[in-house]
Formats: C-alpha cells, structure tokens, sequence
C-alpha cells in the first residue's frame, strides 16, 4: 500500500491513555511500534514535543521526520542491545555495494536523540544514527545528546566485511554534545562520497580510556573499497574536546587506493580546548602518490593542548588565513600549531607538498616550533605572521630516523613577519632544530631550499642556540 503524502502525527498511533503523559515527559511506554507503524504508513512524520521512549526504528526511503526542535525528543528506551540504534537505515548486511540500490531522499530535522550515556555508560556500537547503503541524506536542526558510542555513523554495513556506500550526506546546524566524556565521535565517517558538515558544533566528548579514534568528526575507512572524498566542513565549532588522544577532526588516508579517499576543505571553524584541533593518521608517502588535499582555511585555533593540525603524512595539504593562538600568552604544556612529518612505529612518513600561507600565530610555547617538521618533501612557508611567541616559529628535526628515510627537502620560507608583541623576557626565535624534539645546537643544510625576505624584529634570534641553518638554493 502506497504511503499517504500527507503529515502524519507519530502521537495518533500511541495509545490515548499515554499522551499527556509523553508531552509531559513522564511516559515509560514504549513507543518503538507504534512510530515505526507510523513511519510505514506515512512519508512525513511529526513528532511532537514530548519525550518518545524508543529502542531502533528503522527508516525508510522518501521520508521526512521532524519535531518541535530539541523540545521532541526520542530517548533511548533502556541498555539493552535493543537500544544499539536509535534510527537506522540498511544495517548488518542490508543493501548492497552497487549505490543505485541505495535507500534515498530522507529527511530528518528539529528533533533530538539522546542515548543516556550518564546514566548507562560508554558502549562503542551504540549509535544514535546508523547510515549504511544510503544516497541523499539531510540531517538538520538536530541534536545528538548523551551518545554512548558515536552520535552519528555513516558506515559500510555493520558486518565487518560488508561492503556498502553513502552518497550526498548533508548534517547541518545540529548540536553533538556527548554530555560526560565517556563516548567515541559525535560523527564518524567510515564511507562517504560527498559529505557536506555545516554550522554545527561538537563538544563534552572524549573517553579517557581510549587512545585514540575519539572527537568530534572521525574519518576512519575499513577497507580499501572504503570512499570518503569530497568532504566540505565549514562554520563548525568544536568545544572541549581535550582528553588525551581527541581530537576536533581527524583523517586516516591508510585505505587509500586509487581514487576512493581525497579533497577534504575544514573551513571558517573554530577550534577552542582541544586535546588536538586536526589529527592524521597516514601512511608513508611519497610526492609520486595519490594525493590527499586537505585544505584548512580561515580557521581559528584556542588554547589546544597539543597540536593544532597535525599533517603528519598528509600529501598536498593547504593551511591559510588560520589564527593560532594560546591565552594567556605562552600557556598550556607546550606544543606546535603546526606539525609536519612523523616518525611512528618505526616509520618515517614525511608530509608532501604543504602550503603554509597568511596565517597568524600568537603566544604559541611550541614543543618543536610553532612550524614543526619532522619531515616534509616541498614545503611553503610564507606570508604568516608570529607573534609573542615562547619558543621558535619554524623548526627542523635534524636527528636520524630508525627507517633512516625521513626527508626535508624543497623548502621555501618567505615573508613572513616575526614580532615580539607584548613585552615579554622569553626568548624568541625565527629558525632553530631539534633532536628527539628537543632544542639542539644542530647544523643542518638544506639543498633545493631557499629563505629571503623575511622580517624579522630586532632582539628575536635568527637561529636560535647556536645552531646553523643553511639554505643552498640550489636545482
């Protein structure tokens, strides 16, 4: 039977004698069959204000469900395995790898969804919103609260070997509060192709427990046919996300292959309280591989505990018009806005082709330098200005790498502007290196690089400890 057109109040399918109860939010019903019934039927759902106890509720194609903003609030019926997904699209090994089978158009705005993770505790499956095998999704107005393991996935199936797409999946202006940092990621991505993250804001998440995978938006493909490209987030704001090993957004390019993983723009965000504001986790690459584009642009960046963007082995990554910042001047336990390279588990993996351009940085204590680079294959520094800055603003690590592969080559550092700022009796530097991240009197040379025209105030140290740096020009 065709599904009616026409609106459809979730309330008329629940019983009378609970209503009043449910607006109230003093309802223990369970609500689960009687919305789903109520999603069968119709392809525009109310729900109106109200707590609505539910355990999963399978969506369907063509279809709009929406509330009263955070006032409809579905909330998990209890702990139980039954409660794994609040709202689901294919799940296990529903749909199949051929997107034009894909469930479509669905709508889902002005509601709220809350997992209770104060009350029942971290659980890494449970997710508020499942999305698998799914094209032309939008989530607007939402917003995801007390999320026991991630507050949104968008996954490849939830069989390990499942393989599934998502395509033109838009979340705009919802709220990701994990309420008690006892959590995974507000929004995990897993595949995707063409993500579009807009206005929202990520915050009270992090797990203490786990060491890595947590934050606000999490891009972690399984499989080497896992896609996610094409990826815009834009005026997002992500709030103290700062137990160990979180980060704001983090991107793994370790299942890239051919064109499945590539062109991610982070822009016009705000970073405040972060353990990292932009993590990577990469694999070694080399100025011949498929390449990543990142681009971060007019971003600002407060007061994160470690690192702010962290390339790592990220190939073609663009930082521009960004503020970095620490207040008070010099605060926090001390690390880079910047960081380039990494050398893990053995392994040197040398960022490629990365532009650092018109940016400002002010009262950063860097670990390494402000521009930290453990290794980097073509490198523009320029036109960023440093300011009051504890420590150096661009520095190289000179010692040798297990893998003995670690590379700084084709480095240009050019207009920049080094200023003392605010009276301060801390030394400053423009260049330095470094052993092991710690400060060294190293002498490094540099051979298809160049430094010039460079300004830099008087009682700031070119190179700082002694060390010297040279940049041979040549070709």
């Amino acid at each position: 039977m065709p599904r009616s057109s026409k609106v459809t109040n979730v309330l008329d399918f629940l019983p009378a004698s609970e209503r009043a109860a449910i607006r109230l939010g003093r309802s223990s019903y369970d609500c689960t069959g009687g919305i789903q019934a109520a999603m069968a039927a119709a392809s525009k759902l109310f729900v109106p204000a109200g707590v609505y106890l539910v355990k999963q509720l399978n969506l369907k194609p063509d279809i709009e469900v929406y509330g009263e903003g955070e006032a409809s609030e579905l909330r998990a019926y209890d702990r139980s395995l039954a409660c794994e997904f609040m709202l689901a699209t294919h799940l296990r090994d529903g749909g199949t790898r051929f997107v034009a089978d894909n469930m479509r158009n669905i709508h889902l705005h002005d509601l709220k969804l809350t997992g209770r993770v104060a009350e029942f505790g971290y659980e890494q499956y449970f997710y508020l919103l499942a999305v698998n095998a799914t094209s032309d999704l939008t989530v607007e107005r939402v917003t995801f609260h007390g999320f026991r393991g991630d507050g949104m996935y968008v996954g490849s199936g939830t069989l390990a070997s499942t393989e599934r797409h998502n395509q033109r999946i838009t979340v705009r202006d919802c709220v990701f509060d994990g309420a008690v940092k006892d959590n995974r990621n507000g929004l995990s991505i897993i595949d995707c192709d063409g993500l579009t993250v807009e206005n929202c804001t990520f915050r009270n998440i992090g797990n203490a427990k786990l060491s890595h995978s947590v934050g606000g938006i999490d891009f972690e493909p399984d499989h080497t046919w896992s896609i996610y490209r094409n990826v815009t987030i834009s005026r997002c704001k992500f709030i103290d996300i700062n137990t160990v090993n979180t980060a704001g957004i983090s991107f793994f390019n370790g299942r890239q292959e051919g064109d499945n993983i590539h062109d991610w723009v982070v822009s016009d965000c705000e970073f405040s309280n972060c353990y990292w504001g932009i993590d990577s986790s990469t694999k070694a690459k080399t100025v011949a591989d498929i390449p990543d584009n990142l681009s971060v642009i007019n971003c600002s960046f407060l007061n994160s505990i470690r690192v702010d963007v962290a390339v790592k082995g990220l190939s073609n990554t663009q930082i521009s018009g960004c503020t970095f910042q620490r207040s008070p001047a010099g605060s926090g336990p001390g690390g880079d806005a910047v960081r380039l390279g990494v050398v893990a588990f053995q392994t040197s993996r040398n960022a490629i082709e990365a532009v650092i351009t018109g940016n400002t940085f002010i009262g950063i204590r860097p670990q390494m330098g402000v521009v930290g680079v453990f290794g980097v294959d073509g490198m523009v520094c320029a036109g960023n200005v440093f300011t009051d800055i504890r420590g150096t603003c661009i520095n190289f690590a000179e010692d040798e790498t297990p893998d003995h592969a670690r590379i700084i080559d084709r480095v240009i550092i050019s207009g920049n502007v080094a200023r003392r700022g605010a009276p301060s009796n801390t030394s400053m530097s423009f260049l330095s290196t470094s052993n092991r991240a710690t400060i060294s009197r190293g002498h490094l040379a540099f051979e298809r690089s160049f430094e010039y025209a460079n300004d830099i105030e008087s009682g700031i140290t070119k190179v700082a400890n002694g060390a010297t740096i040279q940049f041979l020009g040549t070709t």
